[in-house]
Order: structure tokens, then C-alpha cells, then sequence
């Protein structure tokens, strides 16, 4: 292959990695169904609502050989206002999207009982929304 091959797939793979940095066009996702959690999505692509105040389940799994039983408990949260989600993309109103990263700000922690915390594990998720800026 020649380096002028090479160069030119190298740069078509970062074009096309540039492509899905752009939200899908406002045709396209008017064009899709709005599915609100928890009811069943169609198949093919579709826009994802959580609602305002409606508890959303997530399932917290503690799991693996070290363990002698293990742990499978459902929890809910709420939102203070609804969120739409499309694969990568979020957006409060459905109109104006942004990037997930760009809109919420999540950060797992998990604690373990040792020396140095000496009291029940603990597994901490914290759901901060991003500021426009």
C-alpha cells in the first residue's frame, strides 16, 4: 500500500469519526418516534424520553467469584424535568441537542470496607447537569 493510500483512508476514517460528532438533523429527529420510558421501543432508531418526576429503575448488580452471595436490587430516581436521549445525544426541550457528556456530568464511585474506610461499602453515582456555558 502506498503512503498516499494510506494517508488518504487514514484521513476518511477521521472524517467519518468527525460525521458523528454532529447531531443528527432536526428532519431526521423530527422524523422519529418518541418513546417515553418505560414503554417498549419499536424497533429501528427512536428518541428515548424520560419524564419529568416518573422513577426511572436501575438495576444494581454486585456479582463475581470473590463473593460468597452477591447482591440484585432495583432503584428508582426521578428527573426534575424530562430528557430526551438519541444514541449519543441528549436534549431537555427535544429541539436543541448537545452531546450526553456535554449535557450531564456522571461519576461513579465505589467504596470497599478496608483500613482505610472502615464502615459499609459503598457504591456512589452522582448525576450532575452541566451548566450551559
Amino acid at each position: 500500500m502506498s503512503k498516499r493510500t494510506l494517508l488518504g483512508a487514514t484521513l476518511i476514517l477521521a472524517l467519518s469519526g468527525c460525521a458523528s460528532m454532529l447531531p443528527p438533523s432536526q428532519d431526521k429527529l423530527a422524523s422519529l418516534p418518541v418513546v417515553e420510558f418505560p414503554a417498549a421501543p419499536p424497533a429501528g432508531e427512536f428518541i428515548l424520553k424520560l419524564p419529568a418526576g416518573k422513577p426511572i429503575p436501575t438495576r444494581v448488580l454486585i456479582e463475581g467469584s470473590a463473593l460468597a452471595s452477591g447482591a440484585d436490587q432495583t432503584l428508582n430516581a426521578t428527573l426534575p424535568r424530562d430528557l430526551y436521549i438519541h444514541q449519543r445525544w441528549a436534549s431537555e426541550d427535544g429541539k436543541n441537542w448537545k452531546p450526553v457528556k456535554d449535557l450531564l456530568d456522571i461519576k461513579i464511585a465505589i467504596s470497599l470496607p478496608s483500613d482505610e474506610h472502615p464502615k459499609p461499602g459503598e457504591i456512589r453515582v452522582t448525576v450532575d447537569r452541566k451548566e450551559a456555558k
